[in-house]
């Protein structure tokens, strides 16, 4: 038995990795996949994946998405044949060593909503339920573009990158760090697009898209404080939504957080219908072995 530890993964290992996951998928009716796309963790040099094999076959598999330098998600699936025999503890383990040594305080479990054996599994470890996120495909045929546009929506270059940054912490309250490293990593990404939401030459918003696979995924949407309750978040999800149906990418999706009611009743009104509920359990990376 060998565990493997990655900061980006093969072609070979995200195939093995794909199978695991469809197995676990159809044996517990879930339908989430695996985050595989270490470009926007905080820290580019942490091992975020790790794999657990019994004879050559991958048997359990962890991956840790690690968005800014506070907390680590945590995803795991192991083949059901094989559960119950402490390979996710130990996987678990290997992880929280890795962000021991990076000093990321901080675990978020995530778990499908109707996963029993996931829930069973996190209450072990005494994690506290902090939140539901949900994410939600477009619906084409509910969907109609605005007549009119107030904002131009314009993809982020190199020139605009500090500009860029001061918006993105405006927006999200980031700091200066988090933030640089997001844009930076879109920047160097071949499937991430970061845009800028333009009113009369002032950056009032921003986003980022996920073009890799058949899925556009739209993320990090908003609009600066002083702006809010205009409208512009409207216009600026339309005009992504405008922006990928023109290029022929009609499968759509966006995340929200369950308590942002704003967001989530614009969204349902534009067109996207929730697809799957995320559970988010919360634990220190100190106390949770």
């Amino acid at each position: 038995m060998t565990i493997d530890a990655y900061r980006s993964l093969s072609d070979k290992a995200k195939e093995e990795i794909l199978d695991l996951e469809s197995s676990c998928i159809e044996h517990d009716n879930l339908r989430g996949s695996f985050f595989l796309d270490p470009s926007l963790n905080f820290e580019p040099q942490i091992n975020s994946f790790f794999l657990y094999y019994q004879k050559g076959q991958l048997i359990s598999m962890l991956s840790m998405f690690i968005p800014t330098k506070h907390e680590a998600e945590i995803t795991a699936y192991t083949l059901p044949a094989c559960r119950g025999k402490g390979y996710f503890k130990s996987l678990l383990g290997k992880a929280v060593e890795e962000l021991t040594k990076f000093d990321i305080p901080e675990l978020l479990f995530v778990c499908e909503s109707n996963s029993t054996l996931g829930k069973q599994v996190i209450k072990a470890l005494k994690a506290d339920y902090k939140h539901t996120e949900y994410f939600m495909r477009l619906d084409k045929s509910r969907y109609s573009c605005l007549k009119s546009y107030r904002l131009k929506l314009l993809k982020a270059e190199q020139k605009d990158f500090e500009r860029a940054i001061t918006a993105n912490m405006s927006v999200f309250g980031d700091s200066y760090e988090e933030s640089k490293s997001l844009i930076k990593n879109c920047f160097e990404s071949d499937t991430r697009v970061h845009y800028l939401a333009v009113l009369n030459e002032e950056i009032i918003g921003v986003a980022s898209a996920n073009l890799e696979g058949e899925d556009v995924s739209i993320f990090g949407l908003g609009v600066v404080p002083d702006y809010h309750g205009k409208g512009y978040g409207k216009e600026l999800l339309h005009l992504m939504v405008d922006r990928f149906l023109k290029r022929g990418r009609s499968e759509i999706t966006i995340e929200v957080h369950s308590e942002n009611e704003s967001a989530l009743a614009l969204y349902k009104t534009t067109g996207f219908r929730i697809e799957v509920a995320y559970e988010y359990y919360g634990a220190k990376v100190n106390q949770v072995l």
